[in-house]
């Protein structure tokens, strides 16, 4: 490594060392509301067609009495993940985790403002003895009430990038006939517990969750996310002069000699040549919101997401598909909660995604 190059990460390093423990805001809310169109737009943007979210005469007959809104559309009021110290350190992005804890639910119509924190950086060294920066963010959610709805901590990983070498590469993969009618059975065969009502009394340890499937993964899917989560660029001139104030979001895009926003770097045409990326497709929130109903569609119009904890193992490039399961491995019989472990592996048969959930259930006499 160039002695320039190490001196400005471990320059980076120190920069980011002293955010620790303060308040850093990277982006502007995208909603400051769950208003019904915000929440249909996110709704749709992360693949979930739940009528407790989409249909006010559906949601008015539940015992909510009208529209609640997806448990994940917090990262919409605010993006829970933090880059440390801007500036133009050649460092790339991965997110390694994201975990929210939920104290209420969110309901249609509801103000709703966060903060972020740095919560912690630290410093270790992969394999290779490459070092990996870890960014620790911490966001705080609350209603008009200044009621916390919920926390959510997220991990950024930097590490050296190296020129224009890619990330991960490997080749995209092509779906034949036989494939595409698995993935199709998949998806007319998504099941949804709603109105039916899951209760305490009717799960045990070791009780499998329904089985979801999410991909291949294509532009539009990224479209969506953005339209749904909020855009975190601009384009042109504007989104140039952002790039000027936080120089640890730009990508280079070899084939125009250009920076972009690393968000954008995933619509480039090189993509469509199957060039691959500088960067994986989605990235670890759009992960997080895409994982979500996998246990909202299972626990039932009654149910209460308290936790969930999304984990990537394996970056998603584009048309990955995603197998997701999932199993009960602990139950808590006064506090009427269940432990679901969550695992999702890609067409390679690889881990893309571990995790785990902690459910509120009703009772069937309550």
């Amino acid at each position: 490594m160039p002695a320039e190059t190490a001196a400005l990460i471990e320059e980076f390093i120190a920069r980011t060392k002293a955010l620790d423990g303060r308040e850093v805001r990277e982006r502007e809310a995208w909603n400051t509301e769950a208003a019904p169109d915000a929440i249909r737009h996110f709704a749709y943007g992360t693949d979930d067609d739940n009528p407790l979210w989409l249909d006010p005469a559906y949601a008015a007959r539940t015992p909510h009495g009208g529209l609640l809104a997806p448990p994940a559309f917090l990262v919409s009021v605010l993006y829970p993940i933090l880059h440390g110290a801007p500036m133009a350190a050649p460092l790339s992005s991965l997110i390694g985790g994201v975990e929210f804890e939920w104290r209420r639910r969110i309901r249609a119509g509801e103000k709703l403002k966060a903060a972020s924190v740095q919560k912690e950086s630290y410093v270790k060294a992969n394999k290779a003895g490459r070092k990996l920066i870890f960014v620790v963010s911490e966001c705080t959610y609350r209603n008009q009430a200044d009621e916390v709805v919920a926390t959510g901590t997220g991990t950024m990983i930097r590490t050296l990038q190296e020129g224009t070498a890619l990330l991960y590469e490997r080749p995209i993969k092509k779906y034949g006939e036989e494939e595409m009618a698995r993935i199709a059975a998949a998806y007319k065969g998504e099941r949804r517990t709603g109105a039916s009502r899951l209760c305490a009394e009717d799960v045990k340890a070791g009780d499998a969750l329904p089985p979801m499937v999410r991909g291949p993964l294509t532009i539009g899917d990224m479209v969506a996310w953005n339209a749904g989560n909020g855009p975190s660029y601009k384009a042109g001139r504007r989104g140039w002069l952002d790039l000027e104030k936080a120089p640890h979001n730009a990508v280079p895009i070899p084939p125009i000699g250009i920076q972009v926003k690393n968000s954008q770097q995933h619509e480039d045409f090189h993509l469509a040549a199957q060039r691959g990326m500088p960067g994986p497709f989605d990235n670890g929130v759009m992960r997080f919101a895409w994982v979500s109903p996998f246990v909202t569609n299972w626990m039932g119009d009654e149910g209460f997401l308290k936790k969930l904890y999304v984990q990537v193992r394996r970056p998603m490039i584009y048309g990955d598909t995603v197998w997701y399961s999932g199993k009960v491995t602990a139950k808590d019989e006064v506090a009427r909660t269940v432990t679901v472990e969550i695992t999702g592996l890609n067409q390679e048969g690889e881990q893309a995604t571990a995790g785990s959930a902690v459910v509120e259930l009703p009772r069937r006499s309550g």
